[in-house]
């Protein structure tokens, strides 16, 4: 990480952000292709203006909210949360009927992601992300 915070740092912060959450979610759906009567959308959005971006004048951003569909039903959301994260680079909780699973980024900045999932069960040891998580998600739905 930098020891030079401003405008600039921030706005590339967040546009590397928002290129994250596509890498990420095209790593999401691609094991749900074959999965019959499942698809996913990207038509909502949550805003986001944390607490440097408004410090440094930078704008509120849109943010994609990847929703997963089973038989026409939202049955996951990956929703952004937060950029800065104590302890991750960035965070999206994952939305379902039987609860919110957490994934953080635990890459420093500028390294490849390493996306980690906090069941709602056990918030205090993860496991990597990986498609036979997103397929046991989706199947249990």
């Amino acid at each position: 990480m930098t020891d030079i915070v401003n405008k600039r740092y921030v706005e590339e912060r967040v546009e590397e952000w928002k290129r994250r959450l596509e890498s990420l979610y095209a790593l999401v759906v691609e094991p749900l292709a074959d999965l019959k009567g499942v698809r996913y959308e990207k038509k909502r959005q949550v805003t986001i203006h944390e607490g440097l971006m408004q410090n440094f004048h930078v704008s509120p951003q849109q943010l994609p909210i990847l929703d997963i569909y089973k038989d026409e039903i939202i049955v996951v959301s990956f929703m952004p949360i937060g950029l800065w994260v104590i302890g991750a680079n960035g965070r999206i909780d994952i939305l379902t009927e039987k609860g919110a699973f957490i994934l953080v980024d635990k890459a420093e900045y500028s390294q490849p992601p390493e996306w980690n999932v906090f069941s709602p069960q056990n918030r205090g040891s993860g496991s990597s992300l990986d498609s036979s998580f997103i397929l046991e998600l989706v199947r249990q739905a």
